[in-house]
């Protein structure tokens, strides 16, 4: 019946997956609700120095965000930000599965590790999980990733708690309808972690946070008003550098 219920899902047409991102907020400015967090200009030679120092250590995270609706936001940092993709439907291991990604802002890496509630009246307003984190890296013939970005094809590896193996970004022509938002592709290469659609869903069989396991109702208790959000949020972003 699961089984059942996952296929249908995964079969949803790409015009009612674009209605129900519309239909979601994404946390496009939530950087100022961090001091310190706003986009910093680097010159074409910083970026490049940075880029080279943390080859084969960029940082990824995949955040679960109940907001309007439940989806997924998949970042990978380079070029000293966090590309951003919303996952209606959250990533999958089996190839069959094209899940659509939205590509939206760059983030500041500062808001990598938050973990929390976004307050109303912002955009994305609700419940943030950080679902996984880990490293990431290009694939052989895609180590030029702007490039790759460039012609719509970006081959990589990540290396999270949950998301491992060979994935691709793919993107698609034309955008959103809307002339808004590009849409891309996301799915898993056929590498010896490559599952079935009738085996369990990663999804499904690993939902909580990857800190502690906590679920979304969990982040809300903890979420302490008081405190300020930027030290709670410097706290995780802490906790996952000390774990690399």
């Amino acid at each position: 019946m699961k089984t059942k219920s996952r296929n249908a899902k995964s079969g949803r047409t790409a015009g009612a997956q674009l209605e129900l991102y519309r239909s979601m907020e994404d946390c496009s400015g939530i950087e100022e609700l961090f001091a310190g967090s706003a986009k910093q200009r680097k010159s074409a030679e910083e970026i490049a120095a940075h880029n080279r120092a943390v080859a084969g250590q960029l940082l990824f995270v995949i955040k679960k965000h109940d907001a309007t609706r439940l989806h997924y936001d998949l970042r990978l940092e380079w070029n000293w930000v966090l590309l951003s993709w919303a996952l209606p439907e959250g990533p999958s291991y089996c190839p069959e599965h094209k899940r659509m990604a939205i590509q939206v802002e760059d983030h500041a890496r500062e808001y990598a590790g938050f973990e929390g509630i976004m307050p109303e009246g912002r955009p994305g307003a609700g419940t943030v999980m950080l679902w996984d984190v880990g490293t990431w890296g290009p694939q052989p013939g895609y180590a030029d990733v702007d490039a790759a970005l460039r012609n719509g094809c970006l081959k990589f590896t990540m290396q999270g708690e949950k998301i491992k193996g060979s994935w691709t970004l793919a993107r698609r022509s034309g955008g959103d309808g809307n002339g808004q938002k590009p849409i891309w592709l996301l799915s898993k290469d056929s590498d010896q972690l490559a599952r079935t659609s009738n085996e369990p869903s990663i999804l499904e069989e690993a939902p909580g946070s990857v800190h502690a396991g906590r679920t979304l109702e969990d982040i809300a208790r903890y979420w302490v008003k008081d405190k300020s959000r930027n030290e709670l949020q410097a706290e995780l972003f802490q906790d996952i550098r000390d774990d690399k």
